[in-house]
């Protein structure tokens, strides 16, 4: 765990998703084999068949089909890691402990200004990102802080059930 408290304290404070209050809790969750993480992506739960399998991946662009957003990776997963192919191999995770969580967000995708503040939008792919011009359920922005960067929450209903 030493490592993910390291990460959190300075290496993705620039980039992707990051918690941006003391509402956010540190805990280990299954993950699925052979998925890339980067520190710092929406993860979600894993919908196979119209069916939860019990392991996390990467946040769809929405949470639709019930793959809601749970939280943001606390330490990367790579390709050489050992346990890289290990279903259900333990990575911490950064959870939200209430809907009104907030997290700092990176712009993948459009132009964000201070007018966007309100809107509902997309993930990006990959899950490292809010595409800030595609309207979506991914999460909620709720505040501006530059052309590149804001404050987000995941809080958005599914409209879909697996």
């Amino acid at each position: 765990m030493g490592r993910a408290v390291t990460a959190l304290n300075g290496a993705n404070a620039t980039q992707y998703f990051y918690p941006a209050d003391d509402q956010w809790r540190l805990t280990r969750l299954p993950m699925k084999a052979s998925t890339v993480l980067a520190e710092g992506a929406a993860i979600g739960i894993e919908i196979s068949s119209n069916t939860t399998t019990g392991y996390y991946t990467l946040f769809a662009t929405e949470n639709a089909s019930g793959g809601d957003f749970v939280g943001i990776m606390a330490e990367p997963v790579a390709a050489t890691d050992a346990d890289y192919a290990t279903a259900g191999k333990l990575k911490a995770v950064r959870v939200p402990k209430n809907l009104y969580a907030e997290a700092y967000f990176a712009v993948g995708a459009g132009t964000f200004t201070a007018v966007d503040v309100g809107k509902t939008v997309e993930i990006t792919a990959g899950s490292l990102g809010l595409s800030v011009d595609t309207a979506g359920k991914g999460a909620r922005i709720t505040k501006y802080i530059s052309s590149s960067k804001g404050k987000c929450i995941f809080s958005l209903p599914a409209t879909e059930t697996a």
